[in-house]
Formats: C-alpha cells, sequence, structure tokens
C-alpha cells in the first residue's frame, strides 16, 4: 500500500455499478460499468473523450432493490488510457439528493472500514487461540 494522504473528501466505493450516461444537452444514452463511486462523484472508462466542464445525465444502479439513482454531474478530469482507445472520465455530481448522497456516503464508510480490516492477522489470531 501507499501511504500518501488522500485527499478526497468522502470515502469511496470501488466496485462496479451499471450506469447510465449522457451529455445534458439531450445526447444519446450509454452504458459504463462506474469503477468507483463516492458522495461526491464518480469515476468510469469510457471511449468517448469529454471534454472537462460538460454537464451529464446520470442514472446510477447503486441497488437492485431500489430505482437507479439519478442526477446530474459534470466532467472534472479527463485521463487517456496509454496503448487503448479509452479515457478514464471523473465526474462530479452537481445536482443530487441530499439524502442519497449520506447513503453513498454511509456505505462508503463501512466499505473503507472493512477493506482495512486486516484478515489474515485475524485468522492467524483466532488458530492460535483455538
Amino acid at each position: 500500500m501507499y501511504d500518501i494522504a488522500e485527499k478526497r473528501r468522502f470515502k469511496r466505493i470501488e466496485k462496479p455499478y451499471m450506469t447510465r450516461f449522457r451529455i445534458k444537452t439531450g445526447g444519446i444514452w450509454d452504458m459504463v460499468a462506474v469503477n468507483d463511486l463516492g458522495a461526491g462523484g464518480i469515476f468510469f472508462n469510457s471511449s468517448n473523450n469529454f471534454e472537462v466542464g460538460t454537464v451529464m445525465d446520470l442514472k446510477i444502479g447503486f441497488s437492485k432493490s431500489a430505482p437507479a439513482i439519478k442526477c446530474d454531474g459534470v466532467v472534472t478530469r479527463v485521463i487517456r488510457h496509454p496503448d487503448t482507445l479509452l479515457f478514464g472520465i471523473g465526474t462530479a455530481f452537481l445536482k443530487i439528493d441530499e439524502q442519497v448522497k449520506e447513503m453513498i456516503n454511509k456505505v462508503a464508510e463501512v466499505n473503507y472500514k472493512i477493506n482495512k480490516l486486516n484478515f489474515s492477522n485475524i485468522a492467524a489470531t483466532l488458530s492460535l487461540a483455538s
């Protein structure tokens, strides 16, 4: 692991969520798997090279038991992946329901705590105790 200070305001959930997006001015809906979701925004890979500042409609499939999260986002970062035709797209939420934002943040916090657990140490401790 790297020992670099985290600059993000919110914890992230690093698992795929199916997401539909389009440019706000009535573009065609496209679908991607979001790699990284937090209360402040999303990161996904796309074959589209969007300009920073592009405003998008987003529909994020956060839960199978609930409707998709509908919100607006703005492209804040574009990273060209070397030797591919893919771009990493960082998008910050512009308009999102505050309760939805809190729910994403709570899930991300729990995920973060679970990921910090060192299961190999726990398993070793349990085997020594038996």
